[in-house]
């Protein structure tokens, strides 16, 4: 958070709204930095007096849109055939992928709607959406959808919470990884319920 934090404040103005927006979209598009911590830390220095809430708001939107577009009619477009390529095979791990995978194949395209409460697999689930051919039209009513609901309720607790951020930050975490477990779980179930559907089907048919 520190690192963001000096970051942004070496900048004021279209300039520094313009890194805002650049660093949300790169890291949709798998630049490694955290971009939570980044909508949080402009949400606080917000606070103090940097930056224009509703500006960054809208600014993170639009960023979160364009890098998560980006992801998906990249895998759209060349799916697997990118992942021993650099630099995707360092972004898109094949753990990562077949996982992401999974998650879509169980719960199916409204899945989408989840991913922007997820840690960690963002990018590699926005991959895989494009790269299994889901219509985009859902993916982006599932991912606007869980981004004007996400962004709003995080930056705006950051912002009315901005002397109490590190518990608006370990309140995050929580909810995030107890959800990704959760979610985690719910794969392994429903993976194993019709790995075991189609196991008995296949008796009944020798």
């Amino acid at each position: 958070m520190d690192q963001a934090r000096e970051l942004l404040t070496q900048f004021t103005g279209p300039t520094g709204y313009f890194l805002f927006y650049t660093l949300i979209a790169a890291c949709g598009m798998g630049f490694p930095w955290n971009s939570d911590i980044t909508l949080i830390t402009a949400s606080v220095l917000a606070a103090l007096g940097y930056f224009d809430l509703k500006i960054l708001i809208v600014l993170a939107f639009l960023a979160i849109m364009t890098g998560d577009t980006v992801i998906f009619f990249v895998g759209r477009r060349w799916g697997k055939s990118l992942l021993n390529i650099a630099p995707f095979k360092w972004i898109f791990k094949p753990e990562k992928i077949t996982m992401a995978e999974n998650f879509i194949n169980t719960k199916g395209e409204k899945f989408l709607f989840i991913v922007r409460f997820l840690p960690l697999i963002r990018t590699p689930l926005f991959f895989a959406a494009g790269s299994l051919q889901v219509n985009p039209r859902t993916f982006y009513i599932m991912d606007a959808t869980a981004t004007l609901i996400y962004l709003p309720v995080l930056m705006g607790a950051s912002f009315y919470a901005s002397e109490n951020i590190d518990q608006v930050v370990a309140t995050l975490k929580k909810f995030q990884f107890g959800l990704l477990g959760i979610v985690i779980l719910a794969a392994i179930y429903f993976t194993y319920q019709r790995s075991r559907k189609s196991r008995e089907k296949g008796t009944l048919l020798a």
